[in-house]
């Protein structure tokens, strides 16, 4: 059996093998981006505003810069209530308030959607979680049709213990839907995201993602690689 130093140091490996790929990730595909990608950063802010044994309720908001942040292409607002309806399941609701726009001084198009979502929770060991969040909403878009979409998405989280602010880190991966065309149409790929507690109260987390879209009836995939900040608080 492993001892506890071991492990330790086993761990340690990892994550510098993790922040290693995460470094080479961002390096390479800044360099792909100057050609036909982009680099974007996400910024999200969470707050906990009220919960007990059953209910819970948040607001959040986000803000999305374009062309290696160059400028500001998307703010979103997305207040949430969640019931506690099984130890290992979520049931809530989300109004997402979105403004969008794919270059600097074009005006911005406002999208409403309205969603349910079930998630799901399993803790497989102590440290170890597996989780799915699966939502259906109705999106509507200024000056166009309305649509129903899903979203599909399968995360991994580790807990570390013994490493200062670094509380954990994660993977995920998930799956957008549209309904009018039965296509996929989005994915967003989280090869690895770092938790870091700042506070009793607050966590900040810093992640890499693969952002891949098409278009209606499109064959062809386009990519977009995130750097994301997500600052949580709860009162």
């Amino acid at each position: 059996m492993l001892s506890s130093m071991t492990l330790k140091h086993g761990i340690r490996i990892c994550i510098g093998a993790l922040l290693i790929y995460g470094t080479y990730f961002v390096t390479a595909q800044k360099l792909r981006a100057e050609l036909e990608n982009d680099i974007r950063s996400w910024q999200t802010l969470n707050i906990n505003t009220f919960e007990n044994e059953q209910w819970r309720v948040t607001a959040g908001a986000q803000s999305r810069l374009y062309d290696e942040g160059k400028f500001l292409g998307t703010w979103l607002i997305f207040p949430t209530v969640q019931y506690k309806a099984h130890p290992n399941l979520d049931l809530g609701a989300t109004y997402l308030l979105e403004d969008t726009r794919s270059e600097a001084g074009d005006d911005y198009t406002r999208l409403h959607i309205f969603w349910l979502h079930a998630n799901s929770h399993w803790q497989l060991t102590e440290k170890l979680k597996f989780s799915m969040r699966h939502l259906a909403g109705l999106r509507e878009i200024e000056s166009k049709d309305d649509y129903w979409i899903s979203r599909h998405r399968f995360n991994i989280d580790y807990k570390l213990k013994d490493f200062g602010h670094l509380v954990g880190l994660g993977a995920s991966t998930e799956v957008f839907v549209r309904y009018d065309t039965d296509e996929v149409f989005e994915n967003r790929f989280i090869p690895i995201k770092a938790s870091f507690k700042l506070t009793d109260r607050s966590q900040l987390s810093l992640f890499i993602m693969m952002q891949s879209k098409r278009g209606v009836g499109c064959s062809n995939w386009e990519n977009a690689y995130i750097l994301g900040q997500s600052f949580n608080y709860k009162f």
